[in-house]
């Protein structure tokens, strides 16, 4: 039924999804055992033109080198991460004692209000059921209140569990720096158990394989804080309390799929509805689909116009991230589509389909001037 010449060209097609996906399987499930030491591995690439700089310029020894420029690199990374901490713990701890301080009367008795009038105009309801749901809404919400005061606690405590996140940013540093040192002998020995062709593709590959990832890394950059940026305008516009750190948390929840940011505009709407804001949580709603709307236009445009893969490739992993609820289908999606591109450019994999040929237009044939032909 299919022609076997396209199916032997297309074999490596099939061995490079099969390695690929057993590869990251290893590598989901291995990923927090590893995660120090990946961390590590990149953060020495990305920093070994500062360190041949000061190695070239200066004169430095190169273990001396690379620990000025790993002690830098963290201290940089971890002045950030402190400052961030800060103003999330700070403002988690507001949030968290201003939910806590929630008087539940002033919660459910809008809502009782809502349920009388509705009774009112429904005789036909039967009034123990009615009351028998009114129960059931107060304890729905009471419980809602203590999940997203548990949710908080629970961020604001991994916040502040200094000991783990020291712990792996010391093996983080010292594998930094073990791999900046030692960059070069890596590389060495590495090629020299490769054939000068493999070194070569590898090179082309590696070249372009950064530069797509990182253009595939900044177009979702870019999405999760046009989320970030939409939520903090929404926010103050509308004067919702702490809007830095609840869009963030939206920024952030934008990777999730299915709800993203709604795990943060449903709960306020929600919140802002049983208190008798009702435009507010009305604006919130709208809001919200509005922003889940302008992000599905933008990702797949943005993310295919930035490492050249068709958008119908991108809509498709978007809608199978969704459809499963799971972030790691796009991820893996969307690296298979970079490795495609990238191994197809350097002449490794082949395409899909075949280019037509294309076939040589016959030349037209000109009759010579002054020759008349009759009928």
């Amino acid at each position: 039924m299919f022609d076997k010449f396209q199916l032997n060209r297309l074999k490596p097609l099939f061995l490079f999804f099969f390695f690929y996906t057993i590869s990251f399987y290893l590598f989901t499930i291995t990923l927090r055992f590893t995660f120090p030491f990946l961390a590590g591995f990149l953060l020495a690439l990305i920093l070994q033109p500062l360190i041949r700089l000061l190695r070239d310029r200066l004169h430095l020894r190169p273990g001396l080198a690379s620990a000025l420029v790993t002690l830098l690199a963290f201290f940089v990374l971890i002045g950030l991460m402190v400052l961030l901490g800060y103003l999330l713990v700070s403002e988690i701890s507001n949030l968290v004692l201003k939910i806590s301080a929630i008087d539940p009367a002033s919660v459910t008795t809008p809502l009782n209000n809502a349920l009388d009038q509705l009774s009112r105009y429904a005789d036909r309801i039967n009034a123990d059921f009615l009351q028998q749901n009114q129960e059931q809404l107060m304890k729905l919400l009471q419980n809602g209140m203590g999940v997203v005061t548990s949710i908080l606690n629970a961020a604001l405590h991994l916040l502040t569990s200094l000991p783990t996140i020291f712990t792996m940013f010391i093996v983080m540093v010292f594998s930094t720096y073990f791999f900046t040192k030692d960059m070069s002998e890596i590389k060495k020995r590495t090629v020299s158990m490769l054939s000068n062709s493999a070194v070569s593709n590898i090179r082309s590959a590696s070249r372009h394989s950064v530069a797509m990832s990182g253009r595939l890394i900044g177009s979702y950059l870019l999405i999760y804080f046009i989320t970030f940026l939409e939520t903090l305008v929404v926010f103050a516009i509308l004067r919702i309390p702490y809007p830095l750190v609840l869009s963030i948390i939206a920024g952030v929840a934008d990777i999730l799929p299915v709800l993203g940011p709604g795990t943060v505009y449903i709960p306020l709407a929600a919140m802002n509805l049983f208190q008798g804001n009702y435009f507010t949580a009305a604006a919130l709603v709208v809001c919200w689909m509005l922003i889940s709307a302008i992000r599905q236009v933008l990702e797949p445009k943005i993310v295919s116009a930035s490492i050249h893969i068709h958008p119908l490739c991108m809509l498709a992993a978007i809608y199978f991230s969704l459809i499963a609820g799971n972030l790691w289908i796009l991820i893996y999606m969307s690296l298979m589509f970079v490795l495609y591109q990238v191994l197809k450019q350097v002449g490794i994999l082949p395409s899909i389909f075949p280019e037509p040929e294309k076939k040589p237009i016959p030349p037209v044939r000109q009759e010579p001037e002054g020759k008349n032909t009759k009928l």
